[in-house]
């Protein structure tokens, strides 16, 4: 039952948010796997509440992950999976090129571990979870800082990303940036930098990214990630 429930709650909430497509939104998703088996997928949609005024933009965003990860306790490696849906009410000031965004929200998690003897453990917990980002969009390239706190667990992810246009056709179909990515996460049981470069390719209104890099865990110490992105609005 636990594996269903982040399902229907995505789906319920995207419905939600299909209904106030009168204003434009956001649509992203990504799955991301390191040499070690370890995964991060995801789903997001971000969609204005009214009209911006003098800058200021209320959005609602609902997210929903996946997490497979590895930790060590007392020196053995233990193996846990955890899905999560975040409903958040945000806002987003405007300025120029850049844009500035907070969110808060509750998130609701559904977590297995493994244990040092038996079955897996079953949790379904409920917290609290805040984002905050900082945007720039030019035709030229991007800047997108993103930094999150939930305190279910103490968990903190950052990341900072930057793209550049390299190559632009005025007959071909697609220009091309290239950029890279500077990501920490972790808590008190679990910590990972990544760093890496990535390429990104507009495709009509779609946006897909491919990226990779190296990885160092507090479990696993040294490895190699990879990913795919897809962003587009809506």
């Amino acid at each position: 039952m636990a594996r269903t429930q982040p399902v229907l709650l995505i789906i319920l909430m995207l419905g939600v948010l299909s209904g106030r497509t009168a204003l434009a939104g956001d649509a992203f998703t990504g799955y991301q796997v390191d040499n070690k088996g370890q995964y991060f997928a995801f789903l997001g949609v971000r969609a204005p509440l009214m009209e911006q005024r003098n800058g200021f933009q209320p959005f609602l965003q609902v997210f929903g992950a996946g997490v497979g990860y590895t930790f060590k306790d007392n020196g053995r490696e233990r193996d846990a999976n955890l899905e999560s849906v975040t409903p958040s009410l945000g806002l987003k000031y405007t300025v120029g090129s850049w844009s500035f965004l907070g969110m808060a929200g509750p998130q609701f998690r559904w977590k297995q571990e493994d244990q040092p003897t038996g079955p897996r453990s079953h949790e379904n917990i409920v917290g609290a979870y805040v984002q905050l980002e900082a945007f720039r969009w030019q035709e030229e390239g991007i800047f997108h800082a993103i930094a999150s706190y939930t305190d279910i667990d103490g968990f903190f992810f950052g990341r900072v990303r930057k793209t550049l246009l390299v190559h632009k056709s005025e007959q071909g179909c697609c220009p091309l940036y290239v950029g890279g990515d500077l990501a920490g996460m972790g808590n008190n049981q679990f910590y990972a930098v990544q760093a890496g470069p990535l390429v990104q390719v507009p495709i009509n209104i779609f946006y897909l990214t491919l990226k990779g890099g190296y990885q160092y865990t507090q479990t696993f110490q040294n490895g190699v990630y990879g990913g795919v992105e897809l962003y587009f609005p809506f």
